[in-house]
């Protein structure tokens, strides 16, 4: 190829998506809430962010927020998060469930499973032969009739222990902006989202049309609110960002991370670790950094979780077994091929289920 003709074809540099109207809301005074799990995506998110917002001189508050999962994050995540929120100059406001955490939750809904009588065959109530069976094998079906893990279709580990809590938090301005770190590379249906939008959840309704912002456009809502209402927006400066700028704004490369991921596969974990800017999770061998054990979560990240987090996944299994339901549905996490303190936890839990029966 002729080199003239590269810069023909090359990515234009990455730069924060900013519609006009929020640039609009900040010079208004809105509050921005950086939202951030220590992934690399909302790393990225806050160390853009804090120093772009004090160079434009808005007049807002602007804080780092973190929705703690409690036992089922990564051991090493409560600490990033404050040193991610301290190098960006940000104070750090930490949100958790008020009735517990992520773990806890699980357990609830497995007492609420157990507790609701649900008959184990389909009825005119509950057709679940007719839902569930139409697109895979029956055996496969019926293998979790009552599921109480989270799932893709009902991810209340999101909207207990994340957005609600946020919510919460948000509610205390007026005008207010979270800005998200969700990329359109990461799938096809955030693909689909917007740059900004509503947030309807704690965006002013009613009944009347003129004053039910929550179905606005944000430029409409900003436009109607009157005193006392509420508009809430999500925004997503890095939608269009790659991977790869992503790691150039946490302070890396795609090709260090390859090399430190060698290191410690080799067993160098220390010099490994040395100097990494971003969750160890990564180095470990994820490619998504969420919770320790994300239901959405590949095989190689649920591995990577358990060999690192024994104790919990012991615990997991504990829940599957009691609750008579696999993590996935029709997949166990004992069907991981653990090794070490991981598999000798698995075992010990097996084992005793099958004394007990």
């Amino acid at each position: 190829m002729d080199p003239k003709q590269i810069p023909l074809f090359a990515r234009p540099a990455a730069t924060l998506a900013v519609p006009t109207v929020i640039d609009a809301a900040l010079r208004g005074g809105a509050d921005l809430a950086l939202s951030l799990s220590a992934g690399k995506d909302s790393q990225a998110l806050v160390a853009l962010l804090a120093p772009w917002f004090r160079a434009q001189g808005y007049t807002g508050r602007c804080y780092v927020v973190h929705a703690d999962l409690g036992r089922a994050e990564w051991p090493q995540t409560a600490a990033l998060v404050e040193r991610m929120a301290e190098d960006a100059g940000m104070p750090l406001l930490v949100v958790r469930r008020p009735k517990g955490d992520l773990v806890a939750r699980f357990e609830e809904r497995l007492e609420a499973t157990r507790e609701s009588g649900a008959p184990f065959w389909p009825s005119s109530a509950s057709r679940y032969c007719t839902s569930h069976l139409k697109a895979g094998p029956i055996d496969t079906a019926l293998r979790n009739p009552a599921p109480f893990w989270p799932s893709s279709a009902s991810r209340y580990c999101t909207s207990d222990l994340k957005r609600g809590p946020i919510d919460t938090a948000l509610r205390s301005a007026e005008v207010v902006i979270s800005a998200e770190g969700v990329r359109a590379d990461e799938s096809h249906a955030r693909a689909k989202k917007p740059v900004v939008e509503i947030r309807t959840g704690i965006t002013a309704s009613s009944q009347k049309a003129t004053r039910n912002l929550s179905a606005m456009t944000p430029e409409e809502a900003l436009a109607a609110r009157n005193p006392g209402q509420r508009v809430a927006l999500n925004w997503r400066p890095l939608l269009h960002w790659n991977t790869e700028e992503i790691w150039q704004a946490c302070g890396t490369s795609s090709a260090e991370l390859t090399r430190r991921r060698l290191l410690y596969a080799a067993g160098q974990h220390e010099e490994a670790l040395q100097g990494w800017p971003c969750h160890p999770a990564y180095v470990f061998g994820n490619e998504r950094l969420s919770c320790a054990f994300c239901v959405l979560g590949s095989k190689n990240d649920l591995l990577n979780g358990a060999q690192h987090n024994p104790e919990l996944y012991a615990h997991l299994i504990q829940l599957e077994i009691v609750g008579g339901a696999t993590f996935k549905n029709g997949w166990s996490l004992t069907e991981l091929p653990v090794t070490g303190e991981a598999a000798r936890l698995r075992d010990a839990v097996l084992g005793q289920h099958k004394s007990a029966a």
